[in-house]
């Protein structure tokens, strides 16, 4: 394994991936509609109650391809950083993971890590849906953790890591 292929980002699998033809679709239908709807209020002041469902859809798609995009697992040489689909994004030290295991089952096995704090937290988009060789995935996922945490790494008390968000 080469240091540019241990270091992994993981993001919207083949199944997720697939929504975006049907995600652009309603957003454009629907938001013609919400832009026609707008030209009528504005132009005749006639509006219609169809409008907030056409703004409720394009505030749906808009908030599941944004999702969708962002959100990831990226591993990097110091730690793991996990991203949430508006903003937030957390980092977690290879030292200050204490076990990466998986829960679920196998056709929805999703990899967690737990941290210092005795926290479990989920990696998006580790499991086995986008992932077609979990279980290899999980296995490099440990040596990498092995490796990074470092040679005096031991187990650390409950609640004196030094996670930070």
């Amino acid at each position: 394994m080469t240091n540019e292929s241990q270091f992994r980002t993981y993001r919207a699998g083949p199944t997720v991936r697939r929504m975006y033809p049907v995600w652009l679709f309603f957003g454009l239908i629907f938001g013609m509609g919400l832009l026609a709807q707008l030209f009528l209020l504005v132009a005749h002041g006639d509006g219609s109650p169809l409008m907030v469902i056409n703004l409720a859809v394009v505030a749906l798609v808009v908030f599941s391809y944004t999702s969708a995009k962002r959100s990831g697992t990226i591993t990097t040489p110091d730690h793991i950083e996990i991203r949430s689909p508006f903003g937030g994004t957390r980092q977690i030290a290879w030292a200050d993971i204490e076990g990466i295991g998986t829960k679920g089952y196998a056709k929805t096995a999703q990899v967690a890590v737990i941290d210092v704090k005795g926290q479990r937290i989920s990696l998006p988009y580790v499991n086995s849906q986008d992932i077609a060789s979990f279980s290899e995935e999980v296995r490099l996922l440990r040596e990498l953790w092995e490796r990074r945490r470092g040679p005096d790494w031991t187990p650390r008390p409950r609640g004196e890591g030094t996670s930070t968000h």
